[in-house]
């Protein structure tokens, strides 16, 4: 199928890591002999004017809907197959990553840990778009925009997540569609231990999923905040790459695989 893998940043105060996370996405979609596309900030025009005021510029909720309107674009001229990835997804085991539909749509599990007390955490399954792919013919990807541009319209105020990871969640709790089950989402907690090689949350995080991971989304949105007691700065997130990147993604998908051993 002819194939285009798009991701879009801005061009100017580029951290080094995000470089690296986009380069390992370029490296796989040549591998699969899939044409790659980069987009700079010009890519928020694929979202109308009236959206990108309503949701107060936020990148979020505006790549949200650039991501599904350029995929209509690329649709339309001649691309069967269309993949967008967030420019802070790091592929780790390229070999794993396989985004093989031939029809239709998906999106990605996401497995979100949150720490509460006394040392426990609370672990949501949610639908997350950042890895977003459409193939010709399918009759979904105009419902999405239109949900989009729905929720903008009539909610008062748009938060980060509301056109994207909660609609997603709560739209697949009615009407169940398949999700890439090997892209991880990595809070800031989850990088630091990557970092500093302390397994005992990458152990639980690993325990709620269901296939090894062949990438992971770094949260760049995150970085540098203090985000449920962690902060990750430029140094832990280019450690915890670095371990990802030499070990193929081990340092958390060994986890997994023990699970299953022990089943």
């Amino acid at each position: 199928m002819k194939t285009i893998v798009y991701q879009s940043y801005r061009t100017s105060r580029v951290e080094p890591w995000i470089a690296t996370c986009m380069k390992s996405v370029k490296a796989w979609a040549e591998s699969k002999d899939f044409e790659y596309r980069f987009f700079d900030d010009s890519f928020f025009e694929y979202a109308p004017d009236w959206y990108r005021d309503k949701v107060n510029h936020q990148i979020c909720p505006v790549t949200d809907l650039a991501r599904l309107v350029a995929a209509k674009e690329f649709l339309a001229n001649g691309y069967e197959r269309t993949i967008w990835i967030d420019a802070d997804m790091l592929v780790f085991a390229p070999e794993k990553l396989a985004i093989d539909l031939e029809s239709d749509f998906t999106f990605c599990h996401e497995v979100w840990m949150v720490p509460e007390a006394a040392g426990t955490n609370h672990v949501s399954h949610r639908v997350n778009n950042s890895v977003t792919a459409f193939c010709k013919g399918n009759v979904h990807l105009d419902f999405f925009i239109d949900a989009c541009q729905r929720i903008a319209r009539h909610k008062p105020e748009i938060g980060k997540l509301d056109v994207g990871t909660l609609f997603l969640t709560q739209l697949r709790n009615a009407l169940p569609f398949p999700l890439l089950e090997n892209v991880g989402m990595l809070s800031p907690a989850l990088m630091t231990d990557i970092a500093l090689d302390m397994p005992h949350r990458l152990i639980e995080y690993a325990r709620h999923l269901s296939a090894p991971l062949a990438c992971a989304n770094l949260c760049g949105s995150l970085q540098g905040q203090n985000f449920q007691g962690a902060v990750a700065d430029d140094s832990i997130y280019e450690k915890a790459i670095d371990t990802l990147l030499s070990d193929r993604g081990e340092s958390i998908n060994r986890h997994v695989t023990s699970r299953r051993q022990q089943q």
